[in-house]
């Protein structure tokens, strides 16, 4: 099976812990992962109380394109 590709600016969902939080594609790092995984940095809102956006590095296959999303700009 091909790996997904994401691009900068998709909506993603991915688990953090016991939840589910959607982020946003910010950079294809490429495959710089443990046997050459493709890794995304997600920047995502961690609750409603957080005042600047969280960043995480994910592999492709942790993550899932959100369908229904609203564009940033």
């Amino acid at each position: 099976m091909a790996e997904r590709r994401y691009h900068k600016g998709d909506l993603v969902e991915f688990q953090f812990g016991t939840r589910f939080l959607q982020g946003w594609i910010k950079e294809d790092r490429g495959p710089i992962g443990v046997k050459g995984r493709r890794l995304y940095l997600v920047e995502f809102q961690f609750g409603q109380d957080s005042i600047s956006p969280s960043r995480i590095e994910l592999p492709a296959e942790h993550l899932q394109l959100v369908r229904d999303q609203v564009s940033m700009e």
